[in-house]
């Protein structure tokens, strides 16, 4: 068994689940709670997510798509936006910006949350353990309440003029109008109380997440949203349900990988697929620029194309076909930097292309006794969501409407129920002889894609362990400026840049993951199962026998 998480309280819940019986859905469920408690920041009951399984027993992949909704009350032009050519700073291609800030900030920022209805569903279908189980190890954290930790300290740096705008977010994470303060060898630091998380958990854990969608702490949720602006119903509450699927995988060398029902994940292993990578060596200048540009013009279809696959399933299956990907892999020269911004592929005819985007999240991989792999991103968008602090649940609203394209006509606007553009792949890979060998999950916005994909390719084409799969340098593309760890040797960067790539460097700090965090758990050619974290300072692995 083996669990990889963006914590290491996610891992002990993971593991301590597997020890009492539980599969790797059980596991990864168990983690993501705990997540509300130990990066606040990052996830919570009110955010959304993704969650992938491999079933060995039945030969099948089961996605549980918890993205967020728009409110009935939404509507494609709710949010005021800029002139054309005002764009967002690093936004991709003309992501426009709005002004005043609101589909990321305050009430009206807050989809419809899918974390609780989805992993409890998901639990119903494919977990082991009774529910009350899986809750158990999140209940007993939120009891003791959370330990301001470094990577949370910093993050309300920065965050600190956005907590401290609404009393109730002031109250909770500033206290005395000062940042939150991390142990260290001086002493203890600040610790924030969980109590209504402890007892919504509670709730759940015996009603199940009609205790969240209906009732008392549903009533809290809206009220708290409509005091900074918010438009949720508790009706649009009672009415959220997952997407559920089982999913067909697309094919990379000869595995067979599934991303959670992603558009660009299913295109981007298609493409890396009949790009011809060379392998051993994934810090050359040939494989760095494929990545770099297979993740440039994966980026600019989906940002273009891709959305709500109900709303626009036409789009998906275009996406998705291998047929697309044999196409999108002629424009890729093998030695030269495509013009940027990189030209969408023709998708549709007589529809604008569309933004979004999302930020702040974590991730949780798990391996069963029984080779049963799961995967979860959890998020509540942007770091602390749309900032209204929901006392009831010990934590933030989401930032989902951020995800949202805010102008009207283009596949990613805005519409009641509808979801928005998530894009940041999980990856589950399965060889031919049906065993799960790699599994992958990250947090950090658009640029999860940049760590898993790496992950996957660095673990099964270019044969790393675990460990040097998740730790070693990565590129990253939205169609635009090519993005470059720093690490990456000089002479590298030079080669990238002499093949036309418009380069970027940057550089991994605790303070900044540019590149994305990631987990990975893998087995080897020898049978061995392997996990790591990363980056250090932010995550955890854990390998052991039942």
């Amino acid at each position: 068994m083996a669990v990889a998480a963006g914590h290491p309280s996610e891992v002990a819940a993971g593991v301590r689940i597997l020890h009492e019986g539980g599969n790797s859905v059980d596991a990864v469920i168990a983690g993501a709670f705990c997540a509300a408690i130990v990066e606040p920041n990052n996830a919570g009951l009110a955010g959304y997510g993704h969650l992938l399984t491999w079933d060995p027993a039945t030969q099948t992949f089961l996605s549980v798509d918890h993205g967020p909704w728009a409110p009935s009350a939404a509507c494609a032009d709710m949010f005021d936006v800029a002139d054309t050519g005002s764009v967002d700073a690093g936004a991709p291609y003309d992501a426009p910006t709005v002004p005043d800030g609101s589909n990321a900030n305050g009430g009206r920022a807050t989809a419809v949350p899918g974390a609780v209805r989805g992993m409890c569903e998901a639990h119903a279908l494919a977990g082991r353990l009774p529910l009350a189980a899986v809750l158990a190890p999140a209940i007993e954290l939120a009891q003791q309440g959370f330990a301001v930790d470094w990577p949370f300290a910093l993050v309300a740096v920065n965050a600190f003029e956005r907590l401290r705008a609404t009393p109730a977010a002031a109250a909770w994470a500033v206290p005395n109008g000062q940042p939150p303060r991390a142990t260290d060898h001086w002493g203890p630091g600040s610790q924030l109380a969980m109590t209504g998380l402890c007892e919504t958990l509670q709730r759940i854990a015996s009603d199940g997440p009609d205790a969240f969608y209906e009732g008392p702490i549903a009533e809290a949720i809206v009220a708290a949203l409509r005091e900074t602006g918010g438009v949720m119903t508790l009706a649009d509450l009672a009415a959220y349900r997952p997407t559920i699927s089982r999913e067909t995988p697309t094919a990379f060398g000869s595995y067979a990988v599934a991303v959670g029902d992603d558009d660009l994940g299913h295109l981007l292993f298609g493409l890396l697929d009949r790009l011809h990578l060379p392998a051993g060596d994934p810090l050359s200048p040939d494989a760095l620029h494929l990545m770099a540009e297979a993740f440039g013009h994966v980026f600019a279809d989906a940002v273009s194309w891709s959305g709500d696959p109900a709303a626009t399933p036409h789009y998906s299956q275009v996406l998705r076909s291998a047929e697309y990907a044999t196409l999108r892999a002629t424009a890729i020269n093998q030695q030269r930097a495509a013009a940027r911004p990189i030209t969408p592929g023709p998708v549709a005819d007589g529809v604008l292309p569309g933004s979004g985007g999302t930020d702040g999240t974590t991730q949780v991989v798990a391996r069963d006794a029984d080779g049963g792999v799961s995967v979860i991103i959890t998020t509540i968008g942007q770091d602390f969501g749309g900032g209204t602090l929901i006392p009831e649940i010990s934590g933030f609203g989401n930032s989902g409407m951020a995800n949202f394209d805010p102008r009207p006509g283009r596949s990613n606007s805005i519409a009641p129920f509808k979801r928005p553009l998530f894009g940041v792949p999980a990856a589950i890979a399965v060889d031919q002889e049906g065993a799960a060998v790699a599994a992958a999950a990250g947090s950090g916005g658009w640029a999860i894609t940049s760590s898993v994909t790496h992950a996957i390719v660095n673990a099964l084409h270019h044969g790393l362990t675990a460990r040097d799969s998740v730790e070693l340098p990565r590129v990253w593309c939205e169609g635009g400026d090519t993005f470059v760890d720093d690490r990456i040797p000089a002479a590298t960067i030079a080669e990238l840049e002499l093949r036309g790539h418009p380069v970027i460097r940057r550089a991994l700090t605790p303070a900044s993951e540019p590149f994305a965090r990631c987990s990975l758990i893998t087995v080897n050619a020898s049978g061995e199962t392997e996990a790591a974290s990363d980056p250090a300072w932010h995550g955890a692995a854990e390998v052991g026998a039942l």
